[in-house]
């Protein structure tokens, strides 16, 4: 019997947006914008330990803050720069290959699409905007602005009622098990995981190629 989905519902940062590499663009520039030479001889050190921070789960506040004392930055440079972040992180976004062709084949197969992600909402929002791939999706929600964080299945089902859905009619992809795949198939959706290498049994299916969505799911309808 034929599945019927009607709905793909994505994570944003390390599934449709690639975290490390923008993270990587955007300390690359607040290195020669800011002079921080004259704290941190080697460029590459503050690149890499800004972008290991804003790879963890804490606020941009924290991130900061750990960089302020590992670098002896001054008090005023610690304020400059978190709030050029807020301001400019969004300009140095980028997607993953394959992001705008694989988005719009499921446009035009005809699936309501929604974005499910943790962050604050002005933030999470314009990093979708300056990817240019807003105008995709049926409903966004972010954890900003509904005060629910994944992978509380509040935040999923708020989701699925904008877009007039059902678990069992929608696939979740998303990086992460903990806060993506369970939630979601706890909740009945068929779920898809982006990584690459992953032995997990969990999800419904596994990859690392956006383009290759459109075939997963509609090979999960056909199981």
């Amino acid at each position: 019997m034929l599945r019927n989905i009607d709905t793909v519902v994505f994570d944003l940062d390390q599934t449709l947006l690639d975290k490390y590499q923008s993270s990587v663009q955007f300390a690359a520039y607040q290195y020669e914008q800011y002079s921080l030479d004259m704290f941190i001889p080697d460029r590459n050190e503050f690149i890499l330990k800004f972008s290991e921070l804003n790879h963890l789960i804490m606020s941009k506040e924290e991130v900061y803050r750990k960089l302020a004392e590992l670098f002896k930055l001054d008090r005023n440079l610690y304020h400059e720069l978190l709030a050029d972040l807020n301001h400019k992180f969004h300009h140095y976004s980028v997607g993953y290959a394959g992001l705008h062709e694989m988005l719009s084949l499921l446009k035009r197969e005809g699936y309501k699409l929604g974005i499910v992600t943790n962050g604050r909402d002005f933030y999470q929002r314009n990093k979708i905007s300056a990817l240019g791939i807003h105008d995709y999706f049926t409903d966004i929600v972010t954890s900003g602005s509904v005060n629910i964080k994944k992978p509380d299945h509040a935040i999923f089902q708020i989701a699925l009622k904008h877009l007039r859905s059902i678990g069992r009619r929608t696939v979740f992809v998303g990086d992460s098990i903990e806060a993506d795949i369970i939630p979601a198939k706890e909740l009945g959706m068929f779920t898809i995981l982006k990584a690459k290498d992953a032995l997990s049994t969990l999800p419904d299916a596994i990859c690392d190629d956006l383009i290759e969505i459109p075939n997963i799911i509609k090979s999960l309808e056909s199981n």
